[in-house]
């Protein structure tokens, strides 16, 4: 075996993590938020912020190199590292309606289930990120024109 010069495989250390201490892994995770949240639509979202009446508040999640590559117009940015930290100061209404948006819809899914836990309950997550909309060739602002 050793002869077969093969790498590490993916995601070891996280298997090995969560076979020592019985935690859970990523992707149970990802399941267990998905199935306390809901999850808007891109079109959805191209929708209500284009009616321009701002009962939405998009939080963008990503990192601000990111965020200042391209963003849904009018997002807020609140990096996902400093979320709980930051939210009382950038959201003080737990009553607002925030979508999450992150690159795959994987982070802002988790967030959107930390902002209900936080009292945040009418928090929700981009379905398909912000790769998606870019693939949809949906508006962004911040972004540079594409050639």
């Amino acid at each position: 075996m050793r002869a077969l010069n093969l790498g590490m495989p993916d995601h070891l250390t996280e298997a090995l993590r969560t076979n020592r201490t019985g935690g859970k892994t990523v992707a149970q995770l990802l399941d267990e938020a998905a199935g306390r949240i809901a999850f808007m639509s891109m079109e959805e979202l191209l929708e209500r912020v284009g009616d321009g009446k701002g009962e939405l508040v998009v939080l963008d999640i990503r990192e601000r190199d990111a965020f200042d590559a391209g963003h849904v117009a009018g997002a807020r940015h609140v990096p996902r590292g400093q979320l709980e930290l930051r939210i009382d100061q950038v959201l003080p209404d737990p009553t607002v309606r925030i979508v999450t948006c992150c690159e795959f819809g994987k982070i802002s899914t988790l967030a959107a289930d930390t902002l209900r836990t936080m009292g945040y309950v009418r928090a929700v997550a981009l379905d398909g990120g912000m790769k998606a909309w870019r693939d949809a060739s949906y508006p962004l602002e911040g972004a540079a024109p594409r050639a």
